[in-house]
């Protein structure tokens, strides 16, 4: 998977608790923030936000274990708060002690697992469409993927046909066809990639099992747990999310003591790809 020619200069690899990891790192003393992407992601989602928010912050984005560029993790390294754990080892390897941590969908709920597993690690946290509290409308379609070998089949498929490839990313966006070309070429090369290889499929597959077991098991006690936060929180919602709707997230706010909730509009699931600029005003703002 190639590096953007934009971000190529903020490209490392870092190994942590023997997982390699791939990640942007902006560097410079400004204040830290760590971008964490969400389920079958990786850190290019940030790509057209990245250079706006390094005016203010060092800003350190990975791939997650197995996604993108990081490498495979050993057996159970998929299982959300062994992944929260090793963010957190990731920022402690590049010499920070504490960061506003920014995730989106997935990486929302890896970002308030790693507040509560190192304590004082947070200095705000900011959850772009996703939360522990917030769940996925499309539950019935998550459990279809649980099916052994599932993931693996769909991947397959859509690696024979890359209009549907990349039609398959509709409805994470309000409006998938206004996007500027350059992304729309971006966004339908990279799905083509992710769906054509065995890592990211079999990473895809391993974190949907896991995260399942993992939200059956302890899912609503640490929802609970997050309510109980202290780091100043925003929950920061495309207006157009089909993915986990607005109200879900206002909900999980809500439960959480002086936590704010703010929507993006005309965007969907990912409102830093869709309205970058938008996006940028709101991050900066909120670390005023």
């Amino acid at each position: 998977m190639h590096v953007p020619h934009a971000l190529a200069p903020y490209a490392r690899t870092l190994v942590v608790s023997g997982v390699r990891l791939f990640a942007y790192d902006t560097g410079g003393p400004s204040d830290p923030l760590l971008l964490v992407h969400g389920l079958g992601d990786e850190a290019d989602t940030w790509r057209r936000v990245i250079g706006p928010l390094s005016r203010r912050y060092r800003v350190v984005a990975p791939d997650l274990p197995g996604f993108g560029r990081s490498g495979f993790p050993s057996r159970g390294g998929f299982a959300p708060e062994r992944v929260a754990t090793l963010l957190a080892g990731l920022l402690e390897s590049l010499g920070i002690r504490r960061a506003t941590l920014l995730g989106s969908s997935l990486g929302a709920s890896l970002a308030q697992l790693a507040a509560l597993a190192r304590p004082g690690l947070a200095e705000r946290l900011i959850l772009v469409d996703g939360a522990l509290a917030a769940r996925p409308r499309f539950r019935a379609r998550a459990l279809a993927m649980l099916v052994p070998g599932a993931v693996k089949v769909r991947f397959r498929r859509l690696s024979r046909h890359p209009d549907a490839a990349y039609e398959s990313l509709r409805p994470y966006y309000a409006d998938l066809d206004g996007l500027p070309p350059e992304e729309r070429d971006f966004l339908r090369a990279r799905v083509s990639e992710r769906v054509a290889s065995a890592t990211q499929t079999a990473a895809y597959a391993a974190t949907v099992r896991s995260l399942a077991r993992w939200r059956l098991v302890s899912g609503r006690r640490h929802a609970e747990r997050a309510a109980g936060i202290r780091a100043p929180s925003l929950y920061l919602w495309g207006a157009q999310d089909r993915i986990i709707p607005p109200a879900a997230g206002e909900e999980a706010a809500r439960a959480q003591p002086g936590a704010r909730f703010e929507v993006v509009a005309g965007a969907g699931h990912l409102p830093h790809q869709e309205r970058p600029a938008e996006f940028v005003r709101i991050v900066l703002g909120a670390g005023s």
